[in-house]
């Protein structure tokens, strides 16, 4: 016995027959929820990460190193958070969420830079000018490379369809 094929019956009306309007409708791009959730996961890692952060030992720094520490880890810790309320609100399709993602990579780009700065300049005092731009250096590259790859987990819903963020 051979399967029958399919049929369809029915009339169908041209485009713009009887006055009607003819609407395409598309589904929403599940981009949006896909970064949201990675910047969910980015973001409760940081949390946790710069809360550990407040447990490390300092006994052997300066008061100066200590306050950098602890302001930068503060910084990161609002960053992450920030980061990840941008996750949540990227996940609903609201694009606040992409203005919200860029704020909290801005924040840590600051942290990152203070954080070279002070580092660097200590690497300098203790072994010369040339350790101090080599740590300069690679902090730089480090703080672009985390700028660079956090901002496109945010900015790609947008720039993929952003017809679809509200």
């Amino acid at each position: 016995m051979q399967p029958q094929d399919a049929q369809m019956m029915g009339q169908v009306a041209p485009a713009g027959a009887m006055g009607q309007q003819v609407i395409i409708v598309q589904n929403k791009s599940g981009g949006p929820k896909v970064f949201g959730i990675v910047a969910i996961i980015l973001g409760g890692l940081g949390i946790l990460g710069s809360l550990m952060n407040f447990g490390t030992d300092l006994d052997g720094l300066g008061g100066g190193i200590k306050t950098m520490f602890y302001v930068t880890t503060i910084m990161s810790l609002a960053s992450a958070g920030l980061f990840a309320w941008a996750g949540v609100l990227l996940f609903q399709y609201k694009k606040s969420g992409v203005w919200y993602g860029f704020g909290a990579v801005g924040i840590t780009v600051l942290a990152g830079l203070i954080q070279t700065f002070v580092i660097a300049a200590e690497f300098e005092d203790a072994l010369g000018e040339d350790a101090g731009g080599i740590m300069a250096t690679l902090g730089l590259v480090m703080v672009g490379i985390q700028a660079v790859c956090c901002s496109m987990v945010v900015a790609l819903p947008l720039i993929m369809n952003g017809a679809d963020l509200d």
